[in-house]
């Protein structure tokens, strides 16, 4: 698990690397700044296990229906730790709005560890899963209310920037469209 936070770390240096690059063209200059700024997410403030998890929620072969049977078999600490690693996640989200996927990264620059960085959208999913398997639990845990009430605000800003920024998105779309 060491060596995989190890190849993250190289990667997000590889990235940053790619910034500094002056003979880089515009298009691979762009990629690469997009790129270390999804490895920096996925690499800093994460153990070697939860790099490992990355994996698990970015893939595309992982539903809700299969991320809830595996959820639904998780013990009270386990599932405390999934929601602490997936606060982590909204918590970056937050922190950087403007990361997004960097699908050319990986055949650009060779940067493979892009497309296992999980989505807003998958990282949520899968605390609505979390949540849904386990909420009394997670609720009756005292442990656990700070995390709760800090996912809570998180996902309250997130929501209340998502509902002001859908106007100006409608706005775009349209102008696009008289083009």
């Amino acid at each position: 698990m060491v060596e995989v936070k190890n190849r993250w770390k190289d990667a997000a240096v590889l990235a940053v690397n790619r910034c500094r690059d002056k003979g880089a063209g515009k298009k691979v200059n762009d990629a690469a700044r997009r790129a270390a700024l999804l490895l920096m997410m996925g690499h800093d403030g994460f153990s070697s296990p939860e790099v490992c998890l990355h994996y698990l929620l970015a893939s595309g072969n992982v539903d809700s229906v299969v991320l809830g049977a595996a959820v639904a078999e998780l013990d009270g600490g386990e599932v405390v730790r999934l929601m602490r690693y997936l606060n982590k996640w909204i918590g970056k989200y937050r922190r950087f709005p403007e990361a997004q996927a960097c699908p050319e990264a990986a055949g650009m620059l060779g940067l493979e560890q892009c497309d296992s960085v999980p989505s807003f959208g998958a990282v949520a999913r899968a605390l609505g899963v979390v949540l849904d398997n386990h909420f009394s639990h997670l609720v009756l845990n005292a442990d656990v209310r700070e995390d709760l009430r800090a996912a809570e605000v998180m996902v309250r800003e997130l929501t209340a920037e998502a509902e002001s920024s859908g106007p100006i998105l409608d706005l775009l779309r349209r102008l696009q469209q008289d083009k």
